[in-house]
């Protein structure tokens, strides 16, 4: 397992895209004072997670973004990608090739990916930590800190040697363990004031489970006689519908049977009124006949007054005069005014007869007329 390669943007002195290429062996970077040495170490530190802006020489740290020149503006995030050969499988990841990158905004954002994937810090100290490598590991030694080992007292010497021996995973994974331990200890403790605050309340919460049991079927018998209601209102709903079905039957077939009559009526009523206009005309010879056959027997009445006057006359004057006619004359002028009256007497029968006939027709039409309008009307 090597470096393979160290790529820097925006980071520190390296505003542009720098790409730094290592092989298996020793490679040294050389260059004057303050042409970015110290930064190359420093983005190995920060890329594998160093949070200290001491460390890297800073004061925030935000100061690992480039701050600008002025010839160029200063740049809103830093970036610096680490590609390392895992072929002989050192990393416990199924790469030939790993790459850490980490990326970092003026908010002080921070984010992690492993082979371009999203992730935590902690992974990535995970995936470093078996591999001897690391922030924390010492194989990165900065400008100052071999006089700090050098000056060390026996237990900060003991710290540094356990350090680079690949101790420092294994007392984290114990304090880490120990603070698990510690919350789950807290934990116990207060699940087992849970445990002793729910025996206490067991009997309580026993007693309302009852209530509830006893409510609950309560509920369900209150529930089922609603529905037993409700049940017994729709029988008894449909079966006053099917009444009123029927009875709307009933009077739908009523009101066909009236509309019969009442279309049987108007037809009838048509019907009488066509026969009284058709008998209009005889109504009215009738009338004119029988108004006619009145003047005549006023007529005959008063030939037949007239008639007796003569005869009355005739006979004072035969018995004064009877010299003055002769018999025969008087005979056949009598005969005469029998056969006149005859006659007009048979045209009086025959007129009373027709007279008869046309007020017996005309009182049949009256009432048929009267009858189909009281229909009509009802």
């Amino acid at each position: 397992m090597y470096l393979k390669t160290l790529t820097l943007r925006g980071f520190k002195s390296f505003a542009s895209a720098t790409t730094l290429r290592f092989e298996p062996g020793i490679t040294a970077v050389v260059g004057p004072n303050g042409s970015g040495k110290s930064n190359v170490v420093d983005a190995l530190a920060w890329v594998m997670g160093e949070h200290s802006a001491k460390s890297l020489r800073g004061g925030k740290m935000e100061d690992v973004i480039f701050a600008g020149t002025s010839s160029r503006p200063p740049l809103g995030r830093a970036e610096v990608t680490l590609t390392i050969d895992n072929t002989d499988g050192a990393l416990p990841i199924d790469y030939t090739e790993v790459t850490i990158s980490r990326l970092m905004f003026r908010s002080g954002q921070s984010e992690y990916a492993i082979n371009g994937d999203t992730c935590r810090l902690l992974d990535i100290q995970e995936l470093l930590s078996d591999s001897g490598i690391g922030r924390e590991m010492h194989v990165i030694v900065g400008q100052g800190q071999l006089d700090q080992v050098l000056h060390a007292g026996p237990e900060e010497r003991r710290a540094f040697i356990e350090e680079a021996a690949g101790v420092l995973k294994h007392r984290k994974r114990k304090e880490k363990a120990l603070r698990k331990l510690d919350a789950m200890q807290a934990n116990l403790t207060r699940v087992q004031d849970l445990v002793t605050e729910l025996r206490r309340q067991l009997k309580p919460l026993g007693r309302q489970a009852e209530i509830a049991r006893k409510a609950a079927v309560i509920q369900a018998d209150l529930r089922d006689a609603r529905l037993r209601l409700l049940a017994d209102d729709v029988v008894t709903l449909r079966d006053t519908l099917q009444r009123e079905e029927a009875d709307e039957a009933a009077v739908q077939a009523r009101r066909t049977q009236v509309e019969g009559e009442l279309a049987e009526g108007q037809r009838r009523e048509a019907e009488l009124e066509a026969a009284e206009n058709e008998a209009q005309p005889r109504l009215k010879a009738a009338q004119e006949t029988f108004y006619r056959l009145s003047a005549l027997r006023e007529r005959l009445r008063g030939v037949e007054s007239l008639a007796a006057e003569r005869q009355r006359h005739a006979a004072d004057a035969a018995a004064i005069e009877r010299r003055g006619r002769d018999p025969e004359d008087l005979e056949r002028e009598a005969a005469e005014v029998r056969e006149q009256e005859r006659v007009l007497a048979e045209e009086l029968d025959e007129a009373r007869d027709r007279l008869a006939a046309a007020v017996e027709i005309r009182g049949e039409a009256e009432d048929a007329l009267a009858t189909e309008e009281r229909r009509l009307a009802a």
